[in-house]
C-alpha cells in the first residue's frame, strides 16, 4: 500500500467513513427510502437520519457524511411504496470506502412498511 494510500485511508478514519446508500428499484412502482439509525443494533428507539424516492426502473443514492449527519454504529433503511407492486423487486446496498454489501433485495407486493424487524434486511456497522 502506498504513502498517498494511506494518508487518504487516515484521513477518512478520522473524520467518520462516509456511508453511501445505494438503492436499485425494479419495481413497476415508486419506493420511499426511508434511512434510520441507531446507538444498538435494533429498529426500537431508531432516529430518522434521511429519506428519499426511488422511481420505478430507476436507481438513486444517498450519501451519508458523519460532519452533517452525526455518526451512529447502525444504520438501517425502510421502504415502502404508496401503491402496491406487481412485480419487481428492490435491492439496497451500503457501501463504505473498500466494502460493498447488499442490506436488502425484497420482493415488494403491498403498501407496507418494510424493516429489519419484518422482513430479511440487515443492519449496517457504520463504525
Amino acid at each position: 500500500m502506498g504513502e498517498f494510500e494511506n494518508m487518504f485511508k487516515a484521513i477518512l478514519f478520522s473524520r467518520g467513513i462516509p456511508l453511501t446508500i445505494y438503492v436499485v428499484n425494479n419495481l413497476n412502482e415508486e419506493v420511499v427510502v426511508k434511512v434510520k439509525g441507531n446507538r444498538v443494533e435494533s429498529t426500537e428507539f431508531a432516529s430518522d437520519i434521511d429519506l428519499f424516492s426511488v422511481p420505478a426502473g430507476k436507481a438513486d443514492f444517498l450519501t451519508l457524511i458523519p460532519e452533517q449527519t452525526g455518526l451512529v454504529p447502525y444504520i438501517f433503511t425502510e421502504l415502502s411504496c404508496s401503491t402496491a407492486p406487481s412485480e419487481g423487486n428492490v435491492v439496497v446496498y451500503a457501501l463504505m470506502f473498500e466494502k460493498e454489501e447488499v442490506i436488502a433485495d425484497l420482493e415488494i407486493k403491498d403498501t407496507n412498511v418494510h424493516t429489519p424487524d419484518t422482513d430479511k434486511m440487515s443492519y449496517v456497522r457504520w463504525w
